[in-house]
């Protein structure tokens, strides 16, 4: 409510008129300001957003028709053993090097530095000339391909060559991983400093500060179309206020916050050109109970604290657009459940609906008694959200006011980024905001179930939840990873949903819906419609989408 708050007090003030800089596309994202910033893809804090324009995947994907669209490639094909790209030959990295297959292969290779998923399938890759690249697998998954098409290619042999065979020879010796050698070899990667981003993409980073970036388009890009936005203006994104305020004064051409419906419907009726899209995000929000210890490790606690939360009341004001989740924790996003679990199996399972009655009585059962003023002894709790996103905070306060009046006094304590993130993997926290289900870039069920099973999942490690004794959901996360999908996948998707749902370990409030506002204004135009297929990308990153409308042709600059 306070950042709402502050949001009308900034939409209040009144900003400086957009620019009208025809051409140029005007939208927000995040980078490390300089002279921290820095071009080197694999060293924390390295490209920022510039990443999404710089760079190029060998194909975009879009997950609503399964399609591919050319990028770096011009087509590939496959077998169970192996897939073959064969790239244009006309890609040209921004310093004006050629590229070549060694170039992808170096991205590849480099990735196993960074653990990389691919490499937990992929033996080896050849080029066997500058323009083929094959793959070839080690395990089969239906997701190989896709993770190989989508992966952004960053390192440019004739910059980063010289640390590939070292990286390679780890990754391929026979004998046991030497992680200290990987650490060291990581180390040595991180420590290159190039000043700005080099990729292929449409677009070369020419400007950094602590406020702004700026991008112009590459002469060198071999459009198969033509491209007509002349640059890239992005404003660094230091608080959701702050883009609420800049949109609403028609200072963004797109740009995705999470922000409460006031916000946006007056955004919209101050910008008559333009609109709001609301693709699912492939993401569950919701709270994840610490169970290690003291009241939460009592399941009947956790229980009665789920039933005691009005989801549809917390997803109306943390994220209107979004579609409540059901009243149990699934492993996966709701929209997916059909398809994973099968028709009517998530109303066979156990739920935790909004029942006060009922809360009260599992309270009681765990020994916890309500006194004179009306609060439970032996309870108080605190939720932790992350600063600077808008609608953890929103959730994790809805939360704490419903649980408050229900007699659990509760407080938000919001942690900045890293802070949060360490708090959450060690334990050292009672109930947290976060994220659930994701479905990552595949969208693949197995992705989501390992958040909440796998070692090192963040759901896994946040939650301290013990697995039955016998049962082994990490090992069928990884049958799951591998199998066709059909009926294989459905039966070990409902063994991980049965076992996720009995835990009451996270208690998911809606799906999220992310608030893409687009504007078809002084600067630029040509967005798809609102129902597009397209749009279905945009959980694989908005800013990605961005670039690839851009390079189809799809929006360009105001005639």
């Amino acid at each position: 409510m306070k950042a709402f708050l502050l949001a009308l007090a900034l939409l209040g003030t009144g900003c400086s008129s957009a620019p009208l800089t025809r051409g140029m596309l005007y939208t927000a994202g995040d980078w490390d300001v300089p002279p921290a910033y820095h071009g080197n893809p694999w060293a924390p804090g390295g490209v920022g957003v510039a990443r999404a324009y710089v760079y190029e995947p060998l194909f975009d994907y879009t997950p609503a028709n399964g399609s591919f669209f050319p990028r770096l490639a011009e087509s590939y094909s496959e077998t169970p053993e192996a897939l073959t790209v064969t790239l244009r030959a006309d890609a040209r990295w921004h310093d004006g090097e050629p590229f070549t297959s060694r170039d992808v292969r170096a991205t590849f290779v480099l990735g196993f530095l960074r653990g990389m998923e691919i490499w937990h399938y992929l033996d080896r890759i050849e080029t066997p000339d500058e323009r083929h690249v094959i793959f070839h697998w080690r395990l089969r998954s239906p997701t190989n391909s896709l993770l190989v098409l989508t992966e952004p290619i960053t390192s440019a042999y004739h910059l980063f060559g010289r640390y590939v065979d070292a990286a390679d020879k780890m990754n391929r010796d026979e004998k046991q991983r030497d992680f200290g050698a990987e650490r060291e070899a990581r180390e040595v990667l991180f420590a290159e400093r190039p000043e700005r981003p080099v990729g292929t993409g449409p677009f070369r980073l020419t400007k950094v500060t602590s406020a702004d970036m700026v991008l112009e388009r590459f002469s060198g890009y071999p459009s198969r179309v033509p491209i007509h936005v002349d640059g890239i203006r992005v404003a660094r994104w230091s608080r959701s206020e702050a883009i609420w305020s800049s949109l609403y004064a028609g200072q963004m051409d797109a740009v995705s916050p999470a922000c409460p419906d006031d916000v946006a419907k007056e955004v919209l009726r101050r910008n008559p050109g333009m609109r709001l899209v609301l693709p699912s995000d492939m993401n569950e929000m919701g709270l994840v109970f610490n169970c290690r210890s003291g009241p939460l490790a009592d399941l009947r606690v956790r229980e009665a604290l789920a039933r005691v939360l009005d989801r549809d009341a917390i997803r109306k004001l943390a994220c209107t657009p979004g579609d409540t989740s059901p009243p149990v924790s699934l492993g996966i996003v709701p929209s997916q459940a059909e398809r994973w679990l099968g028709r009517g199996f998530v109303s066979t399972l156990p739920g935790f609906d909004h029942q006060e009655q009922r809360a009260r009585q599992l309270l009681a059962d765990a020994g916890l008694q309500r006194g004179a003023d009306g609060n439970y002894a032996g309870i108080k709790l605190e939720i932790v959200s992350q600063a600077g996103s808008a609608d953890l905070a929103l959730l994790a306060e809805a939360a704490a006011a419903q649980l408050t009046r229900f007699g659990v006094p509760s407080e938000v304590r919001l942690l900045q980024g890293e802070l949060y993130f360490s708090s959450m993997q060690a334990g050292h926290f009672q109930v947290a905001a976060c994220f659930g289900a994701q479905m990552g870039r595949t969208v693949h069920a197995a992705t989501a179930y390992g958040r909440f099973f796998s070692p090192g999942g963040q759901i896994e490690a946040a939650s301290g939840w013990k697995p039955p004794l016998g049962s082994h959901p990490d090992k069928l996360v990884e049958q799951l990873r591998m199998a066709p999908e059909g009926a294989e996948s459905r039966q070990l998707s409902r063994e991980l949903t049965r076992m996720e749902a009995g835990a009451v370990r996270f208690v998911p409030c809606f799906e999220k819906r992310l608030n893409v506002f687009v504007a078809d204004g002084p600067r630029v135009r040509g967005w798809p419609a609102s129902d597009s297929p397209l749009w279905s990308a945009a959980p694989l990153g908005v800013e990605n989408l961005y670039a690839s409308m851009i390079a189809r042709g799809l929006v360009g600059g105001q005639p």
